[in-house]
């Protein structure tokens, strides 16, 4: 679905570093007055996890109105303590469970109805001083002003439903880009937004995602564009966080590269963002990845925007991604999977 909104945000920031992206955060929670609304795929139960939850139940302790929704799939090790802590504290915690395999992968923040954060963060160590795959590179697009409330639109839906409430949204489009967000089952939209981004680039499209794994309307837009003139650059990270996703991509990237699409492989450490840049002068940023589940399963929230600044740290971001990548191997473009299981693996990955 698509909710429209202005080219430009009264305030904007695109955030690619972990200790801005959650200094950020944490001081706008700090000084929240009224509510913090929150969903995340993951809240883990480690040491980032726990202050960020001891954050949440001090603010409601102080009379903030304070709703956390996690999904019950990717936040199922969030321990019963926590769970008890914040619920005691009076934060209103909720578990999304989707039917069939749907999970809630959307990781987004408003604060007091005026502060915005969406991306690929979610709440664990991971994100703010990494894990066995290195570092984790991330984005997250800040934002202030009249387009947070296409955010809390979305939030209030997503926690009714989640509580088993009947909800609508007022889908405002007015013909720009904006905020982009699927439910269970995709309908569409990520398809429709990543056709518009491919099909509108002249010259250059970046794209960077932890699962390249595009579905065969998206790889046919991708070799289109290329076939046109356009430089079309994919970057993903040299190992994935998630069983049998490897060989997976292997696949496509080898089949990428034999149609002149360009792929850089991260080294040492874990791209988790979601974002593109096209001709770079715009960016789309947000959960979901160029793969089936992110199209067609998840419930995925994605924002476009053409505000200058975040056009340029974008591409700062990617020259620091290109600064630790190298091409793929010989080994990287080799899929040890049959055809037919990695046709069967897809959708489930």
């Amino acid at each position: 679905m698509f909710m429209g909104a202005r080219n430009k945000r009264a305030d904007e920031q695109l955030l690619t570093k972990p200790a801005t992206i959650f200094g950020n955060l944490i001081a706008d929670v700090q000084h929240a007055r009224r509510s913090v609304d929150a969903e995340f795929y993951i809240f883990a139960s480690d040491r980032t996890g726990r202050a960020f939850a001891e954050l949440l139940g001090r603010k409601s302790r102080q009379g903030v109105h304070v709703r956390l929704l996690v999904d019950g799939f990717g936040s199922r090790g969030l321990a019963s303590s926590i769970r008890r802590k914040l619920r005691d504290d009076g934060v209103e915690l909720c578990l999304f469970s989707g039917a069939g395999n749907c999970r809630n992968h959307r990781k987004m923040a408003i604060i007091d109805g005026t502060v915005a954060y969406v991306g690929g963060v979610n709440i664990a160590d991971r994100y703010t001083v990494g894990n066995r795959l290195g570092l984790w590179h991330d984005a997250e697009l800040r934002f202030e002003g009249h387009d947070t409330a296409m955010l809390s639109q979305i939030f209030e839906y997503d926690y009714a439903m989640a509580n088993g409430r009947r909800a609508s949204i007022d889908v405002v489009d007015d013909g720009r880009m904006g905020v982009y967000w699927t439910e269970c089952g995709g309908g569409g939209a990520m398809e429709r937004l990543f056709t518009d981004v491919v099909r509108g680039a002249e010259r250059e499209l970046i794209i960077t995602t932890p699962y390249f794994i595009p579905t065969p309307r998206s790889f046919s837009l991708m070799h289109e564009a290329v076939m046109r003139g356009v430089e079309v650059r994919v970057i993903v990270p040299e190992y994935s966080d998630v069983w049998a996703i490897d060989d997976v991509m292997h696949h496509h990237i080898a089949q990428a590269m034999s149609v002149g699409i360009d792929v850089a492989v991260c080294r040492h450490s874990f791209l988790h963002a979601k974002m593109a840049i096209v001709d770079r002068r715009r960016v789309v940023v947000g959960s979901a990845n160029l793969d089936a589940r992110s199209f067609n399963v998840n419930r995925e929230i994605m924002v476009s925007t053409y505000h200058r600044g975040v056009c340029a740290d974008a591409v700062l971001f990617v020259d620091r991604l290109m600064r630790l990548s190298t091409p793929p191997t010989s080994r990287e473009l080799r899929c040890r999977l049959p055809n037919f299981v990695v046709r069967m693996l897809e959708p489930l990955l």
